[in-house]
């Protein structure tokens, strides 16, 4: 471990670093310890051995299990901060279970799995920092497994473009992600989604400009009508 290691780790664990994590760590952090992916790049192939552990600093992810007879491998996707790797090691398993694949530009902090368990064994501030994180990851976790749970898988996309035109208030809303993006987010089959699209479309919930999916405030008042009393 380099001397700054508890520096770098509360900077990483309270996200304090800038929009470009590379700003705040090239001069503190070994360049064998940033990792730079771009889109379809390949951060862990499933049955690796589990050595290092991954704190995804920027960017999006897919988590692929290996299935012969699906055309539908994607079981998670992952933004900042996630941390990939430690549950395993916690769990004593010796592999990585899952491939991990770059779905945009990515930064990752990597750091020994064993050098960390020994940190915040002895440093309270750093393992409590820790499981703030897991907090946010596992309720983060449940939520989506309970809309799945709760909603038809179109209106999982549904209540998904309901939240995020909610959050940007400015309408027309113009959704930033891609089919392919939102396919990995929601968990849902990507030919399927254009079905969904289809679907919502007809039914005055969005409209379609330059290939982007487009809420206006029809369509946003049509969308809080079906998911806006729906708390989660």
């Amino acid at each position: 471990m380099c001397d700054n290691t508890i520096e770098v780790l509360e900077m990483i664990l309270d996200q304090t670093y800038s929009k470009n994590p590379l700003d705040s760590f090239q001069t503190l952090v070994p360049t064998s310890q940033l990792i730079v992916l771009n889109k379809n790049d390949i951060l862990i192939n499933q049955h690796d051995p589990l050595k290092d552990m991954y704190f995804l600093l920027s960017g999006h992810m897919s988590v692929l299990n290996q299935i012969d007879w699906s055309d539908d491998n994607i079981v998670d996707s992952l933004e900042p901060l996630d941390i990939i790797g430690f549950i395993e090691y916690l769990n004593n398993i010796e592999t990585y279970t899952s491939y991990v694949v770059a779905d945009t530009k990515c930064v990752l902090y990597r750091m020994p799995i064993k050098d960390f368990a020994k940190l915040i064994q002895t440093n309270a501030s750093l393992c409590y920092k820790t499981l703030l994180v897991f907090a946010k990851i596992t309720e983060s976790n449940m939520n989506r497994a309970e809309i799945h749970s709760l909603f038809h898988a179109r209106d999982v996309l549904g209540h998904f473009l309901y939240l995020q035109a909610e959050k940007s208030s400015n309408f027309p809303f113009i959704c930033p992600m891609t089919r392919s993006m939102l396919s990995d987010k929601l968990h849902i089959n990507l030919r399927t989604l254009y079905r969904y699209i289809d679907f919502m479309k007809e039914n005055g919930f969005l409209c379609l400009k330059n290939g982007k999916i487009m809420i206006t405030k029809e369509h946003f008042a049509n969308l809080k009508e079906r998911y806006g009393n729906i708390v989660l």
